[in-house]
């Protein structure tokens, strides 16, 4: 019998919560190139939120671009997903 519910286990980021996983999860799924980039940069305004913190002045987070690559368990890049630090562009994840 195949089971209706997902089973739950424990978030990766307790301040982020379950949906953060899911998304993450979810990303090699999103068709196309830029639909991926903007996609991962709703992930990393997730965990701007959650971690004000780690986030600059002008808005961006080198911090929270490299715990997302941190947290897939598999290479964003794979999926051409890039972190805007590496490419010398904006962090415009909101």
């Amino acid at each position: 019998m195949t089971e209706m519910f997902l089973e739950l286990k424990k978030p990766k980021d307790y301040d982020c919560g379950y949906n953060l996983d899911l998304m993450i999860d979810a990303l090699p799924r999103v068709e196309g190139h830029e639909e991926r980039q903007d996609y991962a940069k709703r992930i990393v305004g997730l965990i701007k939120q959650s971690h004000p913190n780690w986030v600059e002045d002008d808005g961006q987070s080198r911090l929270a671009w490299d715990y997302f690559f941190e947290l897939a368990e598999y290479n964003p890049k794979d999926f051409g997903v890039t972190n805007p630090f590496d490419n010398g562009e904006f962090d415009d994840a909101r």
